[in-house]
């Protein structure tokens, strides 16, 4: 039987995600391989993160947040309210996206499927 063709959202299921954890990277204008060294992560574990193929886990996000000022609430949820000041401006003078704004246009269906199943 063949299968049905994968939307978008089905092919990269955590793309807000990623978006969001790129967004930092870019801020630190480090290469997605070093970033990955400086965090001290696999360098295909991260890039599958931040293309979205798959979701960042709480306790490697928790890295995140501790060298980078992060939250997880903004790392899962989009939620920018208790970032540093100084993140803050940097990812809203990037030359990209805001992180908000692609968090708006695709919504993470995780963070749904979570709060479902409470």
């Amino acid at each position: 039987m063949k299968k049905p063709p994968q939307s978008e959202a089905d092919k990269f299921p955590f793309r807000s995600i990623g978006a969001r954890i790129k967004a930092v990277r870019e801020t630190t204008a480090m290469s997605a391989t070093d970033f990955a060294a400086v965090c001290g992560f696999n360098y295909t574990r991260y890039i599958n993160w931040e293309t979205g193929h798959r979701r960042i886990m709480p306790d490697e996000a928790t890295v995140l947040c501790e060298k980078f000022g992060l939250t997880l609430d903004f790392i899962y949820r989009g939620i920018e309210a208790q970032l540093p000041q100084s993140l803050l401006i940097a990812l809203s003078s990037s030359p990209r996206q805001s992180a908000a704004k692609i968090s708006k246009e695709i919504p993470d269906k995780s963070a749904a499927s979570i709060k479902s199943s409470n």
